[in-house]
């Protein structure tokens, strides 16, 4: 891919110039994918207002340019919505909101063209992976409850939700690191449940598996200008037999993301840093099934796109198109230096994809939708 390199301005690799961001917290809009699909969850309607604020679910089969609304029904979902997606299933969570407190969840093995109910006997924290789902055996899911306070666990059947661990075992568990919430979770091909938190201190990045019975830290610890600083997970996802992280690090008022991978029982591997200057958010998150991400993030009404291919540098995309609310990377064919990217724009109810050029030079429209939306019946 031909791309824009970072070298300065909003974005630029290291920490080393004066930042004064506010603490990074992950978006809701997000997308993930898988080799049976992609997913993406992103809010549409009056956005200045909650009542009518409606998060909506779009599907793409592999290597199709065309994404399919298909929000489980039935809810209001004004609060958001986080999904855990495996090969061929996807669970997906309706966070609390005006006179909701608990999350109904919803499950499909259909891409998304049928859903059957799950009862979850709590409110879901507001977390792009909150949610993890493993459909094929040995099944289960985890849920990240309490806002980011605890996790339950249910089996491969889902029928009954049991307490897991909480951010208060962890930090037992790690006293280094100092957890602050759980912040993601995945499950391993094994059936292990891996769980992402935030740290306080030392560059420490939480991650925790538990072995018969027992938790224990297989996180990691950054260096150079992170090492003092404070982390949390933003992403977390298992694609075959590796694990892909997102993390943003703070200290000082300076602020910076960095990729993390590993594979197997090997040691994670980091990207360099990336340096996120004085006001800028980060808007929305994508992770491939290869484990490369994608990130929107704004910057005083400019929004920038960036990329990161497994174990490769920070690209920096061409000016995403206006209106964008997130990022998404279909699963579909790869070239040896880029993966397909696709941005999303929201007017109220009309919805328009943009997919990155193979060239990586520009973005040209693929689709555009019009979502039905009911003003006022969340009021």
């Amino acid at each position: 891919m031909v791309a824009c390199l970072l070298t300065g301005g909003l974005l630029s690799a290291g920490i080393s110039a004066p930042v004064d961001a506010a603490v990074i917290h992950p978006p809701l809009e997000s997308a993930v994918s898988t080799s049976s699909g992609s997913w993406v969850i992103l809010p549409m309607g009056d956005l200045s207002d909650q009542d009518n604020t409606f998060w909506q679910l779009f599907h793409a089969a592999p290597g199709s340019p065309h994404w399919s609304l298909v929000t489980p029904p039935g809810v209001a979902d004004n609060g958001g919505l986080a999904a855990g997606a495996s090969a061929g299933s996807i669970l997906v969570g309706v966070l609390p909101s005006m006179l909701l407190r608990f999350s109904p969840f919803s499950t499909s093995t259909a891409g998304g063209t049928s859903w059957g109910p799950i009862f979850l006997p709590s409110g879901l924290a507001p977390l792009p992976d909150a949610l993890a789902y493993q459909g094929a055996p040995p099944g289960g899911a985890i849920a990240v409850v309490g806002g980011g306070a605890r996790a339950l666990a249910a089996p491969a059947n889902l029928s009954a939700w049991s307490p897991l661990v909480s951010a208060a075992d962890l930090s037992r568990v790690s006293p280094g690191c100092g957890v602050t919430t759980l912040d993601a979770v995945a499950i391993l091909p094994t059936g292990t449940p891996l769980v992402g938190t935030g740290c306080r201190r030392g560059g420490s990045v939480g991650f925790f598996t538990r072995t018969a019975g027992s938790w224990q830290p297989s996180g990691f610890v950054l260096g150079g200008s992170l090492r003092r600083s404070a982390t949390d997970v933003l992403r977390l996802a298992v694609t075959g037999s590796t694990t892909a992280a997102l993390v943003s690090a703070s200290r000082a008022g300076h602020q910076a993301l960095v990729a993390l991978w590993q594979t197997g029982g090997a040691p994670w591997t980091a990207s360099r840093p990336l340096t996120l200057t004085s006001g800028t958010s980060v808007l929305s998150t994508a992770v491939s099934s290869s484990g490369a991400f994608a990130v929107l993030t704004g910057n005083r009404g400019r929004r920038v796109a960036v990329e990161i291919a497994a174990r490769g540098p920070w690209t920096q995309l061409p000016g995403p198109p206006s209106r964008t609310a997130a990022l998404a990377m279909p699963a579909g064919p790869e070239t040896i230096d880029s993966v397909p990217v696709d941005a999303f724009t929201v007017d109220g109810g009309s919805l328009g994809v943009f997919a990155l050029s193979p060239s990586g030079q520009g973005w040209s429209r693929v689709q555009s939708s019009q979502v039905p939306l009911a003003y006022g019946s969340s009021g």
